[in-house]
């Protein structure tokens, strides 16, 4: 709390407490090589989508047509307070904009806006994250209202276009202004910063008959997904790319 009230200093902002994973229920982790469901999804998962539903609630509460909802392990750009305290780059008809990158590839469209001295990109695939981003009233109104059973990790609920039913009017401010401290190499150094109740994903080892396999059909799963990627990129005017924090 002490980190958050200097790195947003001449912001007004509000603390939401977090829902403690450790009192939910769930499983205690997931095998990331399976995609998430409601019955595969953690209990740290499940609380992280509460606590984000909570400030939803929030904002239809507070009556301002936008909220920036940030999680509390994020580092901040140094322009960071100059968007938030200008709403006027957010072109009309925008539900959400993710202000943070998770600094792995993702599809972006080559169509973009300018805001401020940066630019907005839709995003065309799935981009991990939820550590900051700016959302709509009516935004959070439908996913409130999707969301009631969750079924999914948050930042795939906000920025999966194959599930998110808001996903031609999310945006991806780039560069970001944030990034997970988790994210970001050396940052993870202060105590402060360091998850206290979520331990790592794990992932199934393979038999050494399905390792061996793997490596046999790894060059065709390459040509296909390169050749997959390709077309998407050309039917969708986008490419694949790491969105950079500056």
């Amino acid at each position: 709390m002490e980190r958050m009230q200097e790195c947003l200093k001449g912001l007004s902002f509000e603390r939401i407490a977090a829902v403690d994973g450790v009192n939910y229920y769930g499983p205690e982790a997931r095998d990331v090589s399976v995609n998430a469901t409601a019955a595969t999804l953690t209990k740290f998962e499940r609380a992280c989508l509460a606590s984000h539903r909570l400030a939803w609630t929030r904002l239809l509460a507070d009556g301002a047509p936008f909220s920036c909802v940030l999680e509390d392990d994020v580092i901040f750009s140094p322009n960071f307070a100059g968007f938030i305290n200008d709403t006027a780059w957010i072109p009309t008809g925008c539900e959400i904009v993710k202000l943070e990158t998770f600094l792995q590839p993702v599809m972006l469209s080559l169509d973009n806006l300018p805001a401020r001295d940066r630019r907005l990109v839709k995003i065309r695939s799935l981009h991990y994250g939820s550590a900051a981003y700016i959302i709509s009233r009516s935004a959070a109104e439908q996913l409130l209202a999707v969301t009631v059973a969750p079924f999914l990790p948050v930042d795939e609920v906000l920025f999966h276009p194959k599930f998110s039913k808001l996903h031609d009017a999310v945006w991806q401010l780039d560069p970001a202004l944030c990034v997970q401290a988790q994210r970001q190499p050396g940052a993870v150094a202060f105590d402060e910063l360091q998850s206290s109740i979520q331990p790592p994903l794990f992932k199934n080892k393979k038999s050494a008959s399905q390792r061996f396999m793997a490596e046999v059909t790894r060059p065709y799963r390459q040509f296909v997904d390169g050749f997959s990627r390709w077309r998407f990129e050309q039917c969708t005017r986008s490419e694949r790319r790491v969105v950079p924090h500056v």
